[in-house]
């Protein structure tokens, strides 16, 4: 899968011979890719909204019975509910995990552009990274991004003959016993840089190297750019968060004050900013291009779930609709809930009670 979406990425540099634009136009064909996923999401979601009020109505009838037959009863009658309509709650799961496992891979990719857009191989890219560190040209404690940050390095090296001078210095000029890495691989990694410099891309954006951190900010100010991301990255995620909310099924007030909707209303401001504060972790401990690539996918999702909530609407119930919902329920149980083998006075049937008190004839 890198392989694939390393062809993807190299195929928009060659075309815009601009990383930051390169990443902008992967964003673009990657959320194309995912909008399947989100239109059978999205669709899963209006299902579920369409059968809210029927499971509100459900709940509210065993409204404060905690006893674990009651319990059961009302688990069935909502499986019922959604075996009828059709309904799955693993659609809804199923597109958001296959994200997931496409979305490391995209982080893979953006974040070694001397593997996946100069194609050097993996194993020659290793013993570059190898020479630079131990030139100490790559800053303290980066654990990733390596490749993105040396990346510009050399393309400033290739610029000049002093830069290629140097740049074979680094290479060349290791014993086996300092670096990991022979002199013979280290012909190879100077020979695949050599050959392929037009293909190394500038990974700067207003003169800062998208290889570095924003916690590098602290230790020198003069990465004061590269700060902005995880705030950028902070500002959109919670706006996304927003018009989510705002976009989704809104209940009406009776359903509101619904035992336990307290808590899923907490539940939601939790995650208003559990998911930005995330964002703003993660984002401030990779290398600037993971926070814009995550800054161009934010502004893709929001403009497709815009999109699509105006494709696949939500329905609106009003208190009426809820009491009419209601009735016609209580009417339909009252109908299944007669015993034809039991008659009673008048010749008249009745309805059967269970050993628990719980069925669904009360008024």
């Amino acid at each position: 899968m890198n392989f694939l979406f390393g062809k993807v990425l190299s195929w928009c540099y060659d075309l815009t011979d601009n990383y930051v634009i390169a990443i902008l136009l992967f964003a673009l064909l990657m959320q194309l890719l995912l909008c399947p996923f989100g239109i059978i999401q999205q669709r899963n979601m209006v299902k579920q909204a369409k059968m809210r009020p029927m499971e509100y109505i459900i709940r509210k009838k065993y409204a404060g019975r905690t006893d674990r037959a009651t319990q059961q009863k009302m688990q069935n009658e909502i499986m019922e509910l959604y075996q009828k309509e059709g309904y799955s709650p693993l659609k809804g799961c199923l597109p958001m995990l296959l994200q997931l496992i496409i979305v490391f891979p995209l982080f893979t990719v953006v974040i070694n552009p001397l593997r996946f857009i100069a194609e050097i191989p993996k194993g020659v890219c290793d013993n570059i990274v190898a020479c630079f560190d131990h030139a100490g040209r790559i800053p303290d404690n980066m654990r990733s991004g390596k490749e993105v940050y040396i990346a510009e390095e050399i393309r400033e090296m290739l610029t000049s003959d002093a830069g290629r001078a140097e740049l074979d210095q680094i290479l060349t000029g290791f014993k086996a016993e300092k670096v990991s890495v022979s002199s013979e691989e280290a012909g190879e990694a100077l020979y695949y840089l050599v050959t392929r410099a037009d293909d190394i891309p500038n990974v700067t954006l207003f003169g800062q190297n998208l290889g570095q951190f924003p916690w590098q900010t602290f230790a020198n100010w003069s990465l004061w750019f590269l700060l902005l991301i995880p705030f950028v990255n902070l500002g959109l995620t919670y706006l996304a968060q927003f018009i989510s909310r705002k976009l989704s099924y809104q209940p009406p007030q009776q359903e509101q004050q619904q035992p336990g909707a307290g808590g899923m209303m907490n539940s939601m401001k939790i995650m208003m900013w559990g998911m930005p504060l995330m964002t703003l972790f993660f984002t401030f401990l990779t290398p600037g291009a993971v926070g814009i690539y995550w800054i161009f996918r934010t502004l893709l999702s929001m403009l497709q779930q815009f999109i699509l909530s105006r494709i696949f609407k939500y329905p609106k119930y009003t208190e009426e609709d809820l009491k009419r919902m209601e009735k016609e329920m209580k009417d339909a149980k009252r109908g299944q809930s007669k015993r034809p083998d039991i008659v009673y006075n008048n010749g008249e049937t009745a309805p059967y009670k269970s050993l628990h008190h719980i069925d669904d004839d009360e008024d």
